[in-house]
């Protein structure tokens, strides 16, 4: 019986001996990250941002490190840009730090140079998860959120019941899936006044696509940043009401950084849209007409389906253009 006794003083120290590792290895990593945010904000600066906060708590222990922001700003003064929240939360398992979790407040504000945008949400979560190791090499990403509502100093709002947003590196690691689904969204009211043929609110939009840069997204984007070099759209779909959006293709950068592809879209009930290019100011009201009229002759082309609009949306030689309607420069990638 004496050696139970022995065996059991000894399984004792060395769970008491595990549990001051452990202890010291929470306080020294809590401490870690303390120092770590507190050089990032002041580092900022060098790249001309503005990011601070007014208060920073690291908690969580023994199992977690939760670390607690007071009234986080982040601003590009030069650029007029800036998000500001009245709270934050980022938490993360104490044996694997590199997998974070945010919990965003219920009011959050996003400045651009000509308004200011508040996002409201009755829930919205933020996952990160790095590979382990010190590059920072991005693997998954994950946004949720449910009842958003957009409002702007500018008087419109718009809101969605769900958001889903996700990306994962794949086996080029340039190159990122990407996945977005919002449901129930809410245009502006004086949008959805503006077309009586349709619903107030879109059923669905989704986005299943990838994304490849010139190298793979690591620690180093924060100083350097990403250049993107590809897009291939896999599905590009809407629902709104009985007009339906489908659309997929590839856009590469080409030497100068604008895109250069195809997408191709098709659009079913096509004509309960028009109004929406009216409402946007993409075409005036006087020459909507001529523009229902040639997508008319589009969709008819050929025998097709007069409800039926199937165009390709394409970039060549810096220019963008809907079939043969002519859409003004094409957009930078890079």
């Amino acid at each position: 019986m004496h050696w139970k006794g022995a065996t059991m003083r000894v399984v004792l120290w060395l769970v008491a001996a595990v549990a001051v590792l452990w202890t010291g290895y929470w306080f020294v990593g809590s401490r870690s990250v303390e120092k770590g945010i507190e050089a990032w904000a002041a580092s900022q600066s060098d790249s001309g941002l503005e990011a601070g906060y007014e208060g920073l708590s690291v908690g969580g222990f023994p199992g977690r490190f939760d670390v607690a922001l007071t009234a986080p700003h982040l601003a590009d003064p030069m650029a007029g840009t800036g998000w500001s929240a009245p709270d934050l939360l980022v938490t993360a398992l104490a044996y694997a730090p590199w997998h974070l979790i945010a919990i965003f407040p219920q009011t959050q504000t996003v400045t651009l140079p000509d308004q200011t945008v508040t996002l409201t949400a009755e829930k919205l979560l933020g996952s990160v998860i790095f590979a382990p190791g010190t590059s920072m090499a991005l693997q998954r990403t994950r946004l949720s959120g449910n009842g958003l509502e957009l409002g702007s100093t500018f008087g419109w709002r718009a809101g969605a019941e769900q958001l889903n947003f996700a990306t994962a590196v794949l086996q080029d690691a340039r190159s990122h899936e990407i996945g977005l689904e919002m449901l129930k969204v809410t245009p502006d009211p004086a949008l959805s006044a503006a077309m009586p043929d349709l619903p107030s609110q879109i059923d669905r939009l989704h986005l299943d696509a990838s994304v490849t840069f010139d190298r793979p997204v690591d620690g180093t984007a924060a100083s350097t940043p990403l250049r993107v070099t590809a897009i291939e759209v896999k599905d590009l779909s809407g629902i709104w009401g009985d007009a339906v959006l489908a659309g997929s293709g590839r856009i590469t950068a080409d030497e100068f950084g604008r895109a250069e592809g195809q997408i191709d879209l098709r659009l079913d009930h096509w004509r309960k849209l028009m109004p929406l290019l009216v409402a946007t100011g993409t075409v005036t009201p006087e020459v909507a007409p001529t523009w229902e009229r040639m997508l008319d002759y589009l969709a008819r082309d050929g025998g097709g389906d007069p409800d039926v609009l199937q165009l390709p949306l394409t970039y060549r030689d810096g220019r963008a253009s809907l079939g043969p309607l002519p859409l003004g420069p094409a957009p930078q990638l890079n």
